[in-house]
């Protein structure tokens, strides 16, 4: 295709004056902070988390639902649920959600919040003011997001080969309420068990009793800052960030993890660093990621390769200040890359002095057993020179898609802008668009296509807008 007809849209993306029948639609609210954005992709409707309120929204982002959740009364050193009598030191307490995920199979809504020690509930997706489910007087195991608004939670849900639904989180640390005993990684139910029938005393869903965690010493030592889950294959994956506590330098450092969608011990993980290095900067801290399979050119060019691939968007380290720095860069993973470094780590794990325990080790227990040791971590991390790096404005999100057989990202940043980028197969990256969404205010990790992947939906602190992602068909 020529360039000029490649370059096309970019007229349409940078011009001054949008025609009337060209406006990005917008959603916005100045009372509360956005902070989750999720689709179903059936229906086209927007849910929307943010600071003591639920959106649900259309496709064309006119708001059909909102339910007010929060200010509630809470404490961090009490469990739910919260009376003064009981709780003397509670107050009314924001509620930031942490989790806002769509089952689309059981027709039904993930919300998790920060308040009462993390809990979640599950809502209809046609009405997110119906509640489907809500543990009253939860056990000890159905807390699941972080109890504090800067402590990251990601999470997913996924069907285990006997199609049961369960709920994949990742979560950092917290030292007050219950978050200090609760593993940096959980399988929870979803499908309550048995007699136990989906009522306010269940105590099987959101439970991760008899499913599985990650076993870890010090859970204070494995303070992860979650960026993202996802699966592939026929695993799970976390994406995460944390202080190197064994080095030196106690530098942070980004990793990538791995389970088996079926592993219900935990047997099977595995951490790999990754490492986002040009010849001048080191950009260490992982700050948003997307999964996807890139187009022909970059596939078949600098990264050879058939499967899917990860576009991470990372920011460097000001060691000086304690801050993350404004200079930030793209670098992409190959999955094939990713698995045969995470396959090569667990190799040598199950070996000793280059040699299998047992013979057929390697083969008859590619997700691990009892006797097999877990959890495994690399420290020869898989390394990328950077497609693009930037230094006046931090990346904070990254989608990809594809236009006819071209790499094309949209990356948000720091300061409210969306950048429309070209990434070539030898590795070249360049920038041809770029719009403002809301100035200076920081664009969301959580950016999402329709099914079609002809508008892309992005979300600032205060605003969400729907813009064309491909080029209009003339």
């Amino acid at each position: 295709m020529p360039l000029g007809t490649f370059l096309l849209p970019v007229l349409c993306f940078l011009g001054a004056v949008i025609p009337r029948g060209l406006q990005y639609v917008t959603f916005s609210r100045n009372t509360t902070k956005f902070l989750h954005l999720s689709m179903d992709l059936e229906s086209g409707t927007i849910y929307l988390g943010a600071t003591n309120f639920l959106f649900q929204l259309t496709s064309d982002l006119l708001m059909k639902n909102v339910v007010q959740t929060g200010p509630v009364l809470d404490s961090k050193d009490c469990l739910p649920p919260v009376s003064k009598l009981e709780c003397p030191q509670a107050h009314h307490t924001d509620n930031h959600n942490k989790l806002l995920l769509v089952n689309a199979v059981q027709k039904e809504l993930i919300v998790c919040g920060s308040v009462h020690q993390g809990i979640c509930e599950k809502r209809s997706l046609t009405s997110i003011d119906h509640v489907l489910f809500r543990p009253e007087s939860p056990g000890d195991t159905q807390y699941v997001a972080a109890n504090d608004p800067n402590i990251t939670t990601v999470g997913l849900i996924a069907y285990s080969k006997d199609e049961v639904p369960l709920l994949f989180v990742g979560r950092g640390y917290t030292s007050r309420g219950v978050g200090g005993g609760i593993p940096p990684i959980t399988t929870r139910n979803l499908r309550a068990h048995g007699g136990d029938v989906q009522a306010t005393d269940s105590h099987s869903i959101f439970s991760y009793e008899e499913t599985a965690k990650l076993a870890v010493g010090r859970l204070s030592e494995y303070n992860h800052h979650f960026i993202k889950s996802f699966t592939y294959r026929s695993s799970v994956y976390f994406l995460f960030y944390r202080r190197d506590l064994k080095s030196q330098s106690r530098e942070y450092k980004t990793y990538i993890s791995r389970i088996c969608l079926d592993d219900s011990h935990y047997y099977s993980y595995v951490e790999l660093p990754l490492l986002c290095q040009s010849k001048a900067n080191t950009y260490s801290l992982l700050q948003a990621a997307y999964v996807t399979r890139p187009g022909k050119d970059l596939a078949q060019g600098q990264l050879d390769t058939e499967g899917e691939v990860l576009f991470a968007a990372f920011s460097a380290w000001q060691a000086s200040s304690g801050k993350l720095s404004e200079e930030s860069a793209l670098c992409v993973y190959a999955m094939e890359e990713v698995d045969r470094l995470t396959n090569w780590t667990r190799d040598v794990c199950y070996m000793r002095d280059g040699k299998s325990e047992e013979g057929d080790t390697l083969y008859a227990y590619p997700c691990g057993s009892d006797h097999t040791p877990s959890p495994m971590a690399s420290r020869v991390p898989l390394e990328a020179a950077p497609l693009l790096e930037k230094t006046e404005a931090r990346l904070t999100a990254v989608a990809v898609n594809v236009e006819d057989g071209h790499t094309i990202a949209f990356l948000g940043d720091s300061r409210g802008r969306l950048h429309k980028v070209y990434l070539g197969a030898m590795g070249d990256a360049r920038i041809y668009a770029s719009l403002a969404i809301q100035l200076n205010s920081m664009v969301s990790g959580d950016l999402l296509f329709d099914q079609l992947q002809e508008h892309l939906f992005v979300m600032t602190q205060s605003m969400v807008r729907a813009i064309k992602s491909l080029p209009q068909k003339t």
